[in-house]
């Protein structure tokens, strides 16, 4: 994929180090516009998996594809039928393993399929009973949280193949809901703006905080779990820290809502979302400062870094892929 070595990036570095960045796009010439759908925004999700070896991604017509980041040919890619849905809202990856993923979405009475890529089969199916949007895998991967777009959230346990409990959030719709990296917290990001942990596996409401003064719409973990990352309607990107709970900084370049957001491999960096058309720009988190700017033109609604390197996966029309020199 690029020629970047195992050496951290420094605030000073990076700038330059950006600045040589090319990017590669994944075009499918069966991929067709779908009434209804964004026109910047027909791939809704993208995912790596844990070895940063395939980068899935799904959206509109249900599709969910698997591609080799290597190579940016179509007939190296896998699509995985049959989901059912009209949208695919999400796509994760099993935590454990890196051939096993999941995907959930609009249509088939709330389906979420589990699928093996190498196959391209579904391994697995369990109904929800509505429409989803997010999706969680707890870390040991045998249980999934699903949010549904009627503002309950379902836990499936993939040994019991079935939902096994289900939480009702009333009048404010939870909009993506999270495992910590220890698998004792589940977090979630609320329309009002707030932010519930709730302990896990007992799923009583252990501490709330309000990150946005309008919807706070996606979040992520550092990797060392030391700071939440969280994204609103109000255009911002919030740091936490986990320790006391306090907001540290805020990211405030953004003039469009935040519909994702995600730290780099060593938690360095952080790179945002939107569904409208705004350069990715890239922050380093000790400082606040912006190091980088990669221009895009278009909506790229979900972003998504390597779990290894200093490289982004990113969705619009296609996905596109971040590197360091030569892809080769």
């Amino acid at each position: 994929m690029s020629n970047q070595t195992t050496r951290y990036l420094s605030r000073t570095t990076a700038p330059k180090y950006f600045s040589d960045v090319q990017i590669r796009a994944f075009h499918d010439p069966n991929t067709r516009h779908h009434p209804g759908s964004h026109s910047g925004t027909i791939l809704r999700t993208v995912a790596w998996n844990n070895l940063g070896s395939r980068v899935a991604t799904g959206g509109a017509g249900g599709n969910v594809k698997i591609w080799n980041p290597e190579k940016a040919d179509v007939r190296s890619s896998t699509d995985l039928k049959g989901t059912g849905l009209q949208v695919t809202e999400r796509v994760q990856w099993d935590p454990t393993h890196a051939e096993r993923l999941a995907s959930c979405g609009v249509g088939d009475s709330g389906v979420v399929k589990f699928w093996d890529y190498r196959t391209a089969k579904a391994t697995q199916d369990i109904k929800t009973g509505g429409d989803n949007f997010s999706l969680s895998y707890h870390p040991e991967a045998y249980v999934v949280a699903v949010g549904r777009k009627d503002n309950k959230v379902k836990l499936l346990d993939l040994r019991q193949n079935a939902v096994f409990h289900t939480i009702d959030e009333g009048n404010d719709p939870a909009f993506q809901t999270v495992f910590s990296h220890n698998g004792t917290l589940l977090l979630q990001t609320h329309a009002s703006g707030k932010v519930v942990l709730r302990a896990f596996p007992s799923l009583e409401i252990v501490h709330t905080f309000s990150a946005h003064t309008a919807g706070c719409y996606c979040l992520d973990l550092s990797p060392s779990g030391r700071y939440v990352a969280t994204g609103g309607n109000d255009a911002l990107i919030s740091l936490w820290d986990t320790t006391d709970w306090v907001c540290v900084r805020t990211f405030d370049k953004a003039d469009h809502p935040i519909r994702s957001v995600s730290f780099s491999f060593d938690g360095a960096f952080l790179v945002a979302g939107s569904d409208e058309s705004m350069p990715l720009d890239i922050a380093h988190v000790d400082t606040g400062d912006y190091v980088h700017e990669i221009k895009t033109g278009y909506p790229a609604h979900a972003v998504a870094w390597h779990p290894s390197k200093y490289v982004i996966a990113y969705t619009g029309e296609v996905l596109r892929v971040t590197g360091i020199g030569s892809f080769t």
